[in-house]
């Protein structure tokens, strides 16, 4: 019986293929913040600027980005069905994981364009420390086990990594 050349997707290709969004999210704030940081004149660390209205909202979208993601990431991955097919299960933890680093993401890049317009290095460091967290999330096999629960059977197709999915 031959094979579709097309339809191979493989344990191992998934997680390259989510390695690879995973990095590609990160970098553009990495870049952005680099390009901000070597641009500015004269960055200072000010925490006590009673003027400044983003001392206060920078932080919150921080924290609420971080809580966010988990709990969106966490209830689109409740939702799968114990029942259904690994592929399935594997792509609605793909749509998942974007989501989650797609909000991380967004703080991130919010905290540091807010970094390039008023040259306050907290921002700069908020915006470093989200892409930290991102970082931390990272997709690796034994957490895209743990995240869908991979038992018996399905734990043993997803473990032979070169092995193509129906």
């Amino acid at each position: 019986m031959t094979q579709n050349p097309t339809n191979k997707f493989t344990p191992a290709g998934f997680i390259k293929l989510m390695s690879f969004l995973h990095m590609g999210i990160a970098v553009t704030p990495i870049i952005l913040g680099a390009l901000f940081y070597f641009n500015n004149d004269d960055p200072k660390l000010l925490v006590s600027d009673s003027n400044d209205v983003f001392l206060a909202i920078v932080p919150i979208v921080a924290l609420a980005s971080i809580y966010v993601s988990d709990l969106i990431f966490k209830k689109i991955v409740a939702s799968i069905p114990q029942n259904e097919g690994l592929r399935s299960k594997l792509a609605k933890f793909q749509t998942a994981s974007i989501i989650k680093y797609a909000l991380l993401e967004g703080a991130s890049l919010f905290s540091i364009v807010i970094f390039g317009n008023t040259q306050n290095l907290l921002y700069l460091i908020i915006g470093a420390f989200l892409l930290f967290y991102l970082f931390l999330q990272r997709p690796t096999k034994q957490r895209i086990e743990a995240a869908l629960n991979l038992q018996g059977a399905e734990k043993a197709k997803f473990n032979r990594l070169d092995e193509p999915l129906v």
